[in-house]
């Protein structure tokens, strides 16, 4: 399974959740493989004018531990544990059949922990999505403006209700 791939699932997914704190869902880069001059990522800008992407990263060596997300989801000031604990739960949710496994680990010279998913395929390619966050003009709320927010059931099939285009390279 490519790279870009994986990114329609995990694109499809951030859209057809509809979370009420974002604002916009891009996607970037022209790289079709980890590595390059442009990586690909989904990014996600929330209302604060923050943004969170996950992108793809070359598969280090040894591979990283798996890594324990929070029994709770944090708060928007911890916008990249935030993003990939929610896009945990969209994996989770959705449970798309082109993936085998997801789940949250370490990477190479990254200081926060966890900071990518791991991302295994139904054909058993494995893709790495590393997290970065840039900071918009307002502050991060310390608490949840949307603690309400529930998963939409359109979530739950496969693919989910909201339709979202192939950034695979025609």
């Amino acid at each position: 399974m490519q790279v870009t791939e994986v990114l329609d699932v995990v694109t499809a997914l951030h859209v057809a959740a509809a979370h009420p704190d974002v604002t916009a869902i891009v996607r970037y880069g022209s790289d079709t493989r980890p590595g390059g001059q442009s990586p690909c990522g989904v990014k996600v800008t929330y209302r604060s004018g923050t943004s969170a992407m996950l992108w793809a990263a070359e598969a280090p060596k040894p591979a990283p531990a798996a890594v324990p997300l929070p029994a709770e989801m944090p708060p928007p000031i911890e916008r990249a544990t935030r993003m990939l604990m929610f896009t945990t739960a969209l994996l989770d949710t959705a449970r798309p059949p082109s993936l085998r496994s997801w789940e949250t680990c370490g990477y190479p010279g990254a200081h926060l922990s966890p900071c990518a998913l791991r991302i295994v395929a139904a054909d058993g390619d494995t893709t790495y999505l590393r997290v970065t966050v840039a900071s918009g003009p307002s502050r991060e709320p310390g608490r949840d403006p949307h603690p309400e927010y529930q998963i939409p059931e359109g979530v739950r099939e496969w693919p989910p209700r909201a339709p979202v285009p192939s950034a695979t390279p025609t």
